[in-house]
């Protein structure tokens, strides 16, 4: 199952990415997508594979991490892009 995790900005000060969260995204091809927000929960069970925090040493295979899952469908995913290059265009500009 494929998996990509998307943490804060670690350069912001006074914030550590394993305190504040991640975003994750998972998938299994012809299955399902499944998008999370989620906070370290202490030390727990390890992940399969070592991975580190950006800009750390921290391995977060070694943290348990707790959250709120939701499973999309195509139509619900292609709304969500929709609305996310709608909110990083009026954010940030329109990329040329």
């Amino acid at each position: 199952m494929p998996k990509h995790y998307l943490y804060p900005d670690p350069t912001r000060a006074g914030e550590d990415a394993a305190q504040t969260g991640r975003l994750e995204l998972h998938w299994q091809r012809d299955n399902y997508v499944q998008l999370a927000s989620t906070r370290w929960a202490g030390d727990g069970a390890p992940d399969t594979a070592a991975e580190f925090l950006p800009g750390t040493s921290t391995n977060v295979s070694k943290l348990a991490w707790d959250g709120q899952f939701i499973d999309l469908n195509r139509d619900q995913i292609n709304h969500l892009i929709k609305q996310l290059r709608a909110a990083r265009d009026q954010a940030y500009g329109r990329d040329e």
